[in-house]
């Protein structure tokens, strides 16, 4: 529809821009299980909603990244999954690698997110009226921040920058990664990492967050440490145990003759999942007793 004519729906847009009349669709809520647990996911209309939100991230998105801090990575251009994994690879592999690492996890990051506190965040960055009318109309759409919106991923980085910085600039751990509401911190002693525990519990109540009880200090040497997907360890990166349990359930059921809507895609998404770490064996296990039963271009790719 707005692709048919979109000198139209733009200029509706613009117009409702000018005249402050937008305002944010109501949802269309989604429970949707991910594979490890179950999310709720809200969804807006493409038009006006998703092009009103793409548009507003072209305008402030460089604003918001360049206050980040080097060592977090979602929904960043140029990092993602694949720089977190090198940069994290890199210390673990150093010779002065920390001999322990904390991981924590925010409970409900999303819909926890206090909206006073982030618009407060964002007027420290953003000074444009008009803007941040904007940004105040998708933010008050919803409790917290909706999973599914272009611009959670983005408001979600920001909420927690300050904190990024006083860990960095206050607690300075030996080293400090954050994926969205998963972080590892390294250190010289167990002793060392559950007093940054300590530190950031409370640094997080003030952003009206905790973390999950699942929290634990790993012995990198022996246990690796889990982060991104991947478990790193000194002498190898391996990919987390839920991906390759589920790589094999795939490989199975293309065994046993299951039909797959896009059988490439489902195999290349592993695929690039174990680019990266030391699961060449696991690969080449698993897919080879399908090879002769999919077409040639699937051939090819594995």
């Amino acid at each position: 529809m707005v692709d048919s004519d979109p000198d139209r729906y733009l200029t509706e847009i613009q117009t409702a821009m000018l005249d402050k009349t937008f305002t944010t669709s109501p949802y269309e809520i989604e429970d949707r299980f991910d594979g490890r647990k179950m999310r709720t996911i809200y969804k807006l209309p493409y038009y006006p909603d998703r092009i009103v939100q793409h548009a507003l991230l072209g305008v402030v998105g460089d604003i918001l990244t360049r206050t980040f801090i080097r060592d977090t990575f979602q929904s960043i251009q140029g990092r993602g999954t694949t720089d977190a994994m090198r940069r994290v690879k890199r210390l673990v592999r150093s010779k002065d690698c920390p001999p322990f690492a904390l991981k924590v996890d925010v409970h409900k990051y999303y819909p926890s997110v206090n909206n006073d506190k982030l618009k407060a965040m964002l007027r420290r960055k953003i000074k444009c009226p008009d803007t941040l009318w904007l940004i105040d109309d998708i933010i008050d759409s919803m409790p917290g921040l909706p999973i599914g919106n272009y611009t959670s991923q983005h408001f979600g980085n920001l909420y927690l920058n300050q904190f990024d910085w006083k860990i960095k600039q206050q607690l300075k751990p030996a080293g400090y990664f954050r994926y969205c509401d998963d972080m590892v911190f390294f250190g010289h002693s167990e002793r060392e990492l559950l007093a940054i525990k300590a530190q950031v519990e409370t640094m997080l109540v003030e952003l009206d967050l905790s973390i999950k009880p699942d929290w634990r200090v790993y012995d990198v040497q022996r246990e690796g440490v889990d982060f991104v997907g991947y478990v790193f360890r000194p002498a190898q990166t391996r990919v987390r145990k839920n991906i390759a349990h589920s790589f094999r359930r795939t490989c199975k059921r293309m065994r046993a003759g299951k039909r797959f809507e896009h059988p490439l895609s489902s195999l290349m998404a592993y695929k690039g999942w174990f680019t990266h770490c030391n699961a060449k064996h696991l690969w080449r296990k698993h897919t080879r007793p399908i090879l002769h039963q999919h077409p040639k271009h699937l051939r090819a790719a594995l």
